[in-house]
């Protein structure tokens, strides 16, 4: 007797391993068993279970078959050993067997759940979709919240989202405490863009169970994705605590890069790099971190050993990381690498509907009469950048040049400035409200270089504007424009960007006037001694006629420092450490070739290793990097402090008109 309670006992302790996942467990108590007995079907059976676990199907097969042979009629667990048996066939290719085995199974077994869907998966993964919605709905007959979910998650793959979510509201309604019901409605909640109902149900999960770390994970992802970037580190540091999971704290690091916390991101993303080696995504993201810390050597090469990973990473890591490859090369100065990479983005980025019915242009000359449409999809400041190449393509052939209304009437100032006359016409249209005629091929802007075999930075001419920046002579203070902030929706804005309050000492100097220089910013949220001359609905012809009336531009990296660059205005461009790839010291003009004539003359920042550079990219520029990497609330301070003695140095060369130099701090 207390043999076979012993035998029992082990029977029980090794179903108990196998559906916690102790393969190893399991299979000692089994093996144990059928040392005692060697023709039990329960312990093959759960040897089968576990073969087909590990991936031996054909091992799975000859064990359940064993089973089967060896189990008396009517035994109650016969159906199960059909429902191993079927899968073991599945996997190993035999569709027609593993339907006939999950039947009998079903025959054995009629009122089992399990096996029902059991039914219903296979029938579904050999392409019999109305037996397997017949076997879900008799699953969901007999009861239980595991088949209701696994109806939805049918329905979900069927295309039907929105009878499987109603399907999981009403399961989560019932059962409000279950968390894999929780976490698979909020699954579908946010695919179907819910997010609102989606943070609701996170919430209300965390109320009854504060350390679940997957809804702490996800809660703050969401939070990431719309922009609420601190509370989105503190839930994710939270779910590091109580489940330290990978997404978590990929998520993290992208938070703390938003955040602008360059040191502790990269610190984060290192270590779960090291702690996930295979994960081509976290392994991206770490590079990125890489680059924008400064590093843009050790990004390449990260980058390098992402993209020679075998096997290969999905298509669109792999896109990224190409791209984000001719970024770092470009930010090193190899332009013809960088750009031939840089196009990697076009795989990734929404096509322009052109691409559906045009040939991409690859550089050749056009038959007489038509023309090459150049479209655009980035933001403006890159656009600005840009259409100087347009120049380049119109000594080859005529451009239609499609442009946001914005930027129109801009665009078609374009060579005006330094009275350039290209061999062909460059007409300016603007998407859905111009015809195209005559157009025989397509390309994006930002493919012209790469397309043109650009390879170096030419030296440079005013080409935007409808006349190039003359310095003032006007009486009263000199009207310096002043740009603090760009878009909030860039991902690293907070690194870029500067609060307004952090500007005041501006505010001490004298003789000088500072403009606004973001149409339609609010008053109440920039500092109080500016002057806000530009509309809210003005275009950037309107912007570039202001920026005609300034003695210089102070912006970090946006627009208007790329509008007052292209127009030949003097202009300090504050960068953020790590910066933009077109103000990396690979594109550092040569400070003598420089001097003679500069209308920007040397500017000193404390901590830096010499003057502030002059940017090839544009003639009057000259770039004011953070000397060091520091944390969001110190990262700007050395430049900041040390612009308003900057600034009266300035003032003082102007009044003096000698020339010199002035030191910043």
């Amino acid at each position: 007797m207390n043999a076979i309670r012993g035998q029992a006992g082990l029977l029980a302790r090794g179903q108990v391993a196998l559906r916690a996942g102790d393969m190893t467990g399991a299979r000692a108590c089994f093996a144990t068993m059928l040392g005692f007995r060697p023709d039990d079907p329960d312990a093959l059976h759960g040897l089968a279970c576990i073969a087909l676990a590990l991936g031996r199907a054909d091992r799975a097969i000859s064990l359940a078959g064993r089973a089967q042979a060896l189990a008396p009629p009517g035994h109650p667990h016969l159906g199960q050993y059909h429902e191993v048996l079927a899968r073991a066939l599945l996997a190993c290719g035999h569709q027609a067997a593993a339907q006939a085995a999950i039947r009998a199974a079903c025959l054995h077994s009629p009122d089992d759940g399990a096996i029902m869907l059991a039914l219903a998966e296979i029938m579904e993964r050999t392409g019999d979709i109305a037996a397997a919605e017949a076997a879900h709905a008799r699953a969901v007959a007999l009861g239980g919240v595991s088949a209701r979910v696994a109806q939805a998650r049918f329905w979900w793959r069927r295309g039907r989202g929105g009878a499987a979510l109603a399907q999981m509201r009403h399961v989560a309604s019932n059962t409000p405490h279950d968390g894999v019901v929780v976490h698979e409605l909020v699954g579908m909640l946010l695919a179907h863009g819910h997010r609102a109902e989606a943070e609701t149900v996170l919430r209300q999960r965390l109320a009854h169970d504060g350390r679940d770390g997957q809804a702490l994970s996800t809660l703050g992802a969401l939070l990431f994705a719309t922009g609420r970037l601190r509370p989105a580190a503190t839930m994710l540091r939270a779910a590091l605590r109580h489940n330290p999971m990978p997404e978590a704290a990929n998520n993290l690091g992208l938070t703390l890069m938003a955040l602008g916390d360059m040191a502790e991101a990269q610190a984060v993303l290192a270590k779960v790099c090291r702690a996930q080696p295979a994960d081509a995504r976290i392994a991206l993201n770490h590079a990125t971190a890489l680059f924008e810390s400064g590093q843009p050597a050790q990004a390449r090469m990260a980058y390098e050993a992402l993209l020679a990973r075998a096997p290969a990473p999905d298509p669109a890591t792999l896109a990224r990381a190409r791209f984000n490859l001719g970024v770092a090369r470009l930010a090193e100065g190899d332009l013809a690498q960088g750009w031939a990479l840089w196009d990697s983005r076009l795989s990734f980025m929404p096509p322009h509907p052109a691409t559906q019915r045009l040939p991409r242009w690859q550089g050749q000359a056009l038959p007489s009469g038509r023309r090459l449409l150049v479209t655009m999809g980035q933001g403006l400041g890159d656009a600005v950048h840009f259409l100087r190449y347009v120049l380049l393509a119109a000594a080859r052939v005529p451009v239609l040049l499609e442009v946001p209304p914005a930027l129109r009437r801009l665009a078609a100032t374009l060579g005006q400035a330094a009275g350039e006359n290209t061999p062909y016409r460059i007409e300016v249209i603007t998407p859905d409200k111009d015809a195209c005629w005559n157009v025989a091929c397509q390309c994006d802007l930002y493919s012209l270089p790469a397309l043109l075999g650009v390879d170096a930075v030419a030296p440079f001419r005013p080409y935007l504007g409808q006349a190039a920046w003359r310095q003032q002579s006007h009486a009263g203070p000199l009207r310096v424009g002043l740009c603090f902030a760009g878009n909030a929706a860039y991902r690293f804005d907070a690194r870029r960007s500067i609060r307004a309050e952090a500007l005041a000492p501006l505010a001490q100097v004298d003789g000088v006037t500072f403009i606004a220089l973001r149409p339609g910013s609010d008053p109440a949220q920039a500092p109080a001694f500016m002057r806000h001359e530009l509309a809210a609905d003005v275009d950037l012809l309107e912007t570039s006629r202001l920026i005609a009336t300034l003695d210089l531009v102070i912006s970090v990296d946006t627009l208007a420092a790329h509008l007052a660059g292209a127009m030949g205005c003097p202009v300090w461009l504050l960068s953020r450490f790590g910066g933009d790839w077109r103000w990396s010291a690979a594109f550092d003009a040569d400070e003598t070739a420089q001097a003679e004539g500069s209308i920007c003359p040397p500017v000193f920042v404390p901590g830096a290793p010499g003057p502030a550079p002059a940017s090839r990219w544009y003639g009057g520029l000259r770039v004011l990097r953070q000397p060091a990497l520091q944390p969001p609330g110190l990262a700007w301070h050395a430049v900041i402090a040390a612009l308003a003695p900057a600034l009266r140095g300035w003032v003082r060369q102007r009044n003096r008109s000698d020339g010199d130099g002035f030191e910043l701090g």
